[in-house]
């Protein structure tokens, strides 16, 4: 929607000016506060994902190394 701007002049000094029309969309501020919480869904579910993988990492890391895994296991076909 455009916006009709009216200025009043006396002796070449602006003493009133008023704007017709509105740029308040309400479609637009909720569909910006969507886009804005789908983002940062998406940044939490990111870095609780790569926050996933290297404490899985890091528990394989450690599990690989313990002392139990370098035993031999006590099965024989």
């Amino acid at each position: 929607m455009s916006r009709i701007i009216r200025e009043r002049y006396e002796n070449g000094i602006l003493v009133e000016r008023t704007v017709e029309g509105s740029n308040f969309k309400l479609w637009k501020w909720l569909q910006l506060g969507v886009h804005l919480v789908i983002a940062a869904s998406l940044a939490v579910l990111a870095a609780v994902a790569v926050h996933d993988s290297l404490t899985l990492g890091s528990a394989l890391l450690q599990e690989e190394t313990s002392p139990a895994s370098c035993e031999q296991s006590g099965f024989r076909s």
